[in-house]
């Protein structure tokens, strides 16, 4: 298995897509938000394996450039879990949601995302980033 790092986000997603289409595109949107959150909040690359990082942004982007693979599919050819997949993906909607509105629109569309991402998602909100992120339950509304 080759080493993954987000120093070169080009080889990584060769690894994952075949169009050289959606590689270019997902490589360079890759780079442009690992830049702009490593500028933004710094912690929150700290300490992660680039896999667990790069895992839930290639997931994400490949809603964003119509080519989604499955949860599984990445994992395998990243050398990580599903679970970690899927844990880093909601990281990154729920660190830095403006830089995924697209997407966010997608999954709402998506009927078996809508539930377990959107709702999910609405019911936590980011407090703070040490290093790992932490969050607090929004308050629930008694009808």
């Amino acid at each position: 298995m080759e080493r993954i790092s987000f120093e070169n986000p080009l080889d990584t997603a060769q690894i994952i897509w075949s169009s050289k289409t959606t590689v270019h595109n997902v490589a360079a949107d890759s780079y442009s938000i690992l830049t702009k959150v490593q500028g933004r909040k710094t912690a929150f690359c700290s300490g992660r394996r680039a896999t667990a990082l790069v895992g839930g942004l290639f997931y994400l982007l490949g809603f964003r450039y119509n080519d989604v693979k499955k949860q599984i599919e990445l994992a395998r050819k990243l050398g990580t879990t599903e679970v970690t997949i899927r844990k880093s993906y909601r990281e990154w909607l729920i660190g830095f949601p403006d830089l995924f509105v697209d997407v966010i629109g997608k999954l709402a569309q998506h009927e078996s995302l809508r539930y377990f991402v959107l709702l999910d998602l609405k019911q936590k909100k980011p407090t703070s980033f040490g290093g790992i992120l932490s969050f607090q339950k929004a308050p629930v509304k008694e009808w």
